[in-house]
């Protein structure tokens, strides 16, 4: 009786064994079932490659309050001394724009104090860029001005050299 437990297992064992190699073999003719691990895979897509730094982290949590990504990172910075601010238009993976301001360098960064994040940013040309804020103004930053075209009809427009930074 033993002997017979023996045999059966030993011939259910060859008969799964040969029904699996003929069902892979079949799997690598119709190009079904997993590919081998020492075959490399190519992406359609190329992987993102950030552009710089990641923005503030003031600007990645209003992102996030806002319903959009807050992984963006940093496409131009600019400072002004007159004005003692800084600019910057930040990027996320999918190309999305957004606008960040800070006036007052040095004391932190508060959105809606001494900071303004937009998102809906236009790229206006090679390295300039504009958006809107929701009560009409506009801001244009490229790597040597800075522009706040105002929407009150009278309001002179605020610019400022600039220089790049980072």
């Amino acid at each position: 009786m033993v002997i017979a437990t023996v045999f059966l297992t030993i011939l259910g064992l060859a008969g799964g064994f040969v029904l699996g190699e003929r069902q892979r073999d079949e799997d690598r003719a119709s190009g079904a079932g997993s590919e081998s691990a020492t075959e490399p895979t190519e992406s359609s897509e190329p992987g993102f490659t950030p552009p710089g730094p990641w923005c503030p982290d003031a600007a990645r949590r209003k992102a996030k309050e806002t319903g959009h990504t807050s992984e963006l990172w940093q496409i131009l910075k600019v400072y002004a001394d007159r004005t003692n601010s800084t600019w910057w238009i930040c990027t996320d993976a999918q190309g999305g724009l957004y606008y960040q301001s800070w006036t007052n360098v040095g004391k932190p960064l508060v959105q809606g104090t001494n900071g303004l994040f937009l998102p809906g940013v236009e790229r206006v040309g090679k390295d300039s860029y504009k958006v809107e804020a929701p009560d009409g103004n506009v801001f244009a930053i490229s790597p040597t001005t800075f522009s706040l075209t105002y929407a009150k009809k009278g309001t002179e427009p605020q610019r400022d050299e600039v220089r790049r930074i980072d």
